[in-house]
């Protein structure tokens, strides 16, 4: 019998329990590809739409709350291009979303998957007195490279396998 005890507690045997899955903080989600590219209307000459994008981080089906926050902040960054700490707290007000939720959960995965990257710009409020620092959000193209690179590298793998079979077209 196995110990059901919260994730990185041990049992008694010293050993951690079994894992659970993946932890839905560390994945993305894919529909069937078939069912996407019907829905999305897909085809490499149609364009994708970042709200189709967005369900693979924050699936609509399963998070719609996160996935409309991360959604309308996307929008905003990707206008703005550049966020700092008071337009972060305006666009939580005007839009009445959780701070908590926010800066725990979308901030993170988006910065986790590369969809963003978060600097910190140093500021003094009087000469020479202390350093403080603002939080600033940018989008980023990690994410698209990334997949981009994946992409690649699978096409290739298929073509070696075909090439090594002796399948491959002249």
């Amino acid at each position: 019998m196995v110990d059901e005890q919260p994730s990185g507690v041990k049992s008694g045997n010293g050993k951690a329990p079994p894992s659970r899955g993946i932890p839905s903080k560390e994945s993305l989600w894919l529909d069937d590809i078939r069912k996407l590219r019907d829905e999305w209307k897909y085809h490499q000459n149609v364009r994708i739409e970042l709200e189709q994008v967005m369900q693979i981080v924050f699936p609509k089906k399963y998070q719609a709350k996160y996935y409309e926050t991360a959604l309308k902040f996307m929008h905003l960054l990707l206008q703005k291009q550049v966020l700092r700490g008071a337009d972060l707290g305006e666009f939580l007000r005007t839009h009445n979303f959780s701070k908590a939720t926010f800066y725990n959960i979308i901030l993170p995965r988006l910065k986790r998957v590369g969809m963003i990257t978060t600097d910190r710009e140093s500021f003094t409020e009087f000469e020479g007195k202390r350093k403080f620092y603002r939080k600033m959000v940018k989008p980023s193209t990690q994410f698209s490279i990334f997949f981009t690179h994946l992409a690649k590298e699978y096409e290739s793998i298929i073509e070696t396998a075909k090439a090594k079979a002796g399948q491959q077209k002249p």
